[in-house]
């Protein structure tokens, strides 16, 4: 796993490309949902990943977390219920991009669908960390939900 953990309350965002956020997500039935990029995507073909997009220059991470969870999944994610993991870059984009990273489970049941890429299902980190496409960034947020005893 290649990626530099940058602390959130002091990272200069200006010398990086981009700004992203990521989110795992668990689902009201506490499946690990993520989303499987197609052959034709232009960035990371064929990885498994997170959910998760640009932030608008206008907004705060949490904001576009948000945003991007109702736009890819149509939840209905609280600012109050995503939890911050931290913000990371990786070795995959030659740390020129900043990913803030978070965990949601959607308790309230708020998922309508997956509106990017295709939806794949997980009962246990280990099998996603042995999947053979993933991004330094989902092994990342594996780890740390695991650590944090957000999922097993």
């Amino acid at each position: 796993m290649s990626v530099k953990v940058k602390e959130v309350t002091v990272v200069n965002e200006s010398i990086y490309a981009a700004r992203f956020v990521g989110c795992l997500v668990l689902t009201h039935d506490n499946k690990i949902l993520l989303q499987q990029r197609g052959h034709d995507w232009v960035s990371y073909p064929e990885y498994l990943c997170e959910f998760g997009g640009h932030i608008e220059p206008d907004e705060k991470p949490p904001q576009a977390v948000i945003r991007e969870l109702h736009e890819e999944l149509g939840a209905q994610a609280e600012e109050k219920d995503i939890i911050s993991l931290g913000a990371i870059t990786e070795a995959m984009s030659n740390y020129s991009e900043l990913i803030y990273c978070y965990f949601w489970h959607d308790k309230q049941d708020t998922i309508t669908g997956c509106y990017e890429g295709e939806p794949k299902y997980f009962n246990y980190l280990d099998n996603i960390l042995s999947y053979p496409k993933i991004t330094d960034g989902l092994r990342w947020m594996s780890d740390e939900c695991k650590k944090r005893k957000l999922l097993k």
